[in-house]
Order: structure tokens, then sequence, then C-alpha cells
């Protein structure tokens, strides 16, 4: 008798042991869990965080009245049409969403580039502008093109094709309106934070009452940038070279 009750002890204590390790496990692993969690959480949350800080500190570079979307990734500009010479326009690449600022200070007219002469009605409007890299990276500037005022609804609704344009961006030029011989590659890069001066001639098939200078053209499926910058203006408004 006294065997059969030291027995059932043994197993009654074994039991309530094994229930006690079992109990900790689960506080354990419930422990565990939740810790698990929160830290994703955490890390979610500092992903967030992150986003929204990159994404507030490119919307900093531009004006508000410019932000289409803020939240986007990157930053969403609207198209800014009918700007005015001595204004700025705002636009992000297409392919490395950098930003860049491009003021249009003046405009010539030319037949003669050096050695590069236009005839009959074709000639040059060379676009005197200021460039402006907003970003943290290099970014290669794009030609502008040219179209008549009359574009300007087409130009936005990305109707206007390679053959519609009145002009198409074609050289860099020197501060004696040539060629630059020191730009082979017929293109200019900005360093961050990098502010430079240049000129670009268009070349134009034919000339307009009124003239529109842009940058985003879209065409057969691609573009140099996401959104628009375009400035109008009269041909009274054009100096003569």
């Amino acid at each position: 008798m006294k065997k059969y009750l030291m027995i059932m002890m043994i197993l009654v204590a074994s039991t309530l042991l094994l229930m006690a390790c079992g109990g900790e496990n689960d506080e354990s692993e419930a422990s565990n869990t939740e810790s698990t969690s929160d830290q994703t959480a955490a890390d979610d949350s500092d992903i967030e965080s992150e986003s929204d800080n990159e994404n507030q500190e490119a919307s900093a570079n531009f004006p508000e009245e410019v932000i289409h979307d803020a939240d986007a990734d990157p930053v969403e500009l609207e198209d800014q049409m009918g700007l005015e010479i001595g204004e700025t326009g705002y636009v992000i690449t297409q392919s490395e969403d950098l930003p860049l600022a491009v003021t249009l200070n003046s405009v010539e007219r030319t037949q003669d580039l050096g050695a590069e002469t236009k005839d009959g009605d074709e000639f040059y409007l060379v676009g005197n502008f200021t460039f402006e890299n907003l970003g943290d990276s290099s970014v290669e500037v794009k030609k502008p093109d040219a179209a008549s005022g009359s574009d300007e609804s087409v130009i936005l609704d990305d109707e206007l094709t390679q053959g519609d344009l009145l002009g198409v961006g074609t050289w860099y030029l020197d501060e004696k309106n040539n060629i630059d011989s020191d730009n082979p590659t017929n293109s200019i890069s900005l360093e961050p934070g990098g502010e430079e001066n240049h000129k670009i001639a268009i070349s134009m098939r034919d000339g307009a009452d009124e003239y529109i200078i842009f940058f985003g053209l879209y065409t057969s499926n691609n573009r140099d940038y996401q959104n628009k910058a375009a400035w109008t203006f009269q041909s009274d408004q054009v100096d003569e070279g």
C-alpha cells in the first residue's frame, strides 16, 4: 500500500512539474513572439519614417505650387506651361529621378553659329539658360525643343510628335555663340548642388509669331523628364543675333 501511494505521489509531482515547465515555455514563446512582432513593427515604422523623410527632403527642393504629389516616391511635379522668360521651371529626370531647376534668361535668333549656317526660313533659336542641380547625384542635362505657341495643348497631352516640332535642341554653345569645342559629346553634366549658365541652339525649320521652348517631350514612348517645363514668348521678345 505504501509503495502504491509513493508511486502516485511521484506521478502527481511529475505531472505538476511538467505543467509548470509547459507554462513557462508558453509564456516565453508568447513573449518572444510579441517581442518579434514589436521589432518588426518598429522596423517597418523606421523604413516608413525614412521614406517620409526622403520625400520631405525632396519636396523641400521645389516650390509648393509645382508639387503634384509630395508623398509619391519620387515626388511628382506639375507640368509647368506658360512660363515667361526669366522664370524658373522644375523637372525630374525620367531615368534617375533627379531634380533640376531651369531658368530661361533670354532668347536670340541667328542663322550663323561659327561654321554652321542656316539658309532661307531656317535659323537657330539660342536659349540662354541657368541650370541648377537640386539633387545629391550628378545629373545630365537634356536639350530642350521648340514648338509654335498654338501647340501648347498637344504638348501637354503628349500628342506632339518629333516631326511636328518647330525646332530641335542641337548644340551647346560657348560664350561667343560658337559650337563648344570643349564639349564634343554635345552634353553637359552638373555635380550635386552645381549651378551653371549655358547657351543651347535649337535648330528651327520655320518661324512663328509665338514660340514655346520646353523640356519634357514625350515621343515614341520615350521622354527625358517625368514632367514638363515650358516657356512661351512672342517673336518680338527674341533678340536678333
